[in-house]
């Protein structure tokens, strides 16, 4: 009888073991993020979409491509003397933008990311007319003689970018959030003026060199953006 409940225990002990095994098992592909993600942005740079791939086994390499748009044509008035200048900017920023995230820890979703991305619209543009007679430096000048200025600032179209964050873009669950701080190298920009009017008789074209000089250090674009991610093709 003592042997017949031994042997009872012993194979009750084992089957729980093997539960317990086949548990932990199922447990440990549950916590590895999904092989796919898409994902939705908003961040400086404007609103995007991305489409994550998890490039390694242990899951710290992630490639991704992704797509992010912002405009803005809202038109402004600054007073000058008696009139008023209307300014008009045409910004558009478009991204497509390849990049791999690496995380150093593996159960840390701390990462640093690196790529190169495309614009198509590398610059920034801007027109000014006068309303009224206006001043410039003392000098007064009527509506009529101030004419049309169009100005643009234009950038290379390839960018490089190198960035930190924290959080994944193929999630552990189904559905992931992170938060990323990153810089753009966009290149010195170039000056382009088109005017007609009183500008006509200056000399200004001579000191866009030296505009450009003094812009030199505006070859980098800031970015901060914030992810929601939405695991794909996760293992059952």
């Amino acid at each position: 009888m003592n042997k017949l409940l031994t042997l009872f225990l012993i194979g009750l002990l084992g089957v729980s073991s093997i539960r317990v095994s086949a548990q932990s098992g199922r447990d440990s592909v549950s916590l590895k993020p999904a092989p796919y993600a898409l994902g939705l942005q908003l961040g400086t740079t404007g609103v995007g979409l991305q489409v994550a791939r998890v490039l390694s086994t242990d899951s710290r390499l992630v490639g991704r491509l992704g797509v992010s748009y912002f405009a803005y044509d809202g038109g402004f008035k600054v007073k000058a003397g008696d009139g008023k200048l209307n300014i008009t900017p045409d910004l558009v920023m478009g991204i497509a933008l390849a990049s791999v995230k690496w995380h150093p820890f593996q159960s840390n979703p701390f990462f640093l990311t690196g790529g190169a991305g495309y614009t198509w619209r590398p610059d920034v543009k801007a027109n000014v007319v006068a309303e009224g007679d206006v001043k410039f430096g003392g000098l007064q000048i009527s509506q009529e003689n101030v004419g049309t200025i169009n100005a643009s600032l234009k950038w290379s179209p390839v960018l490089g970018y190198a960035g930190l964050g924290y959080g994944r873009s193929t999630p552990i669950r189904r559905l992931g959030f992170a938060v990323e701080l990153g810089c753009y190298y966009i290149g010195t920009p170039k000056v382009d003026l088109q005017y007609t009017g009183f500008l006509e008789t200056t000399n200004i074209d001579e000191q866009i060199p030296v505009i450009e000089n003094n812009m030199r250090n505006y070859r980098f674009l800031p970015s901060l953006q914030f992810l929601i991610t939405y695991g794909l093709f996760r293992n059952k």
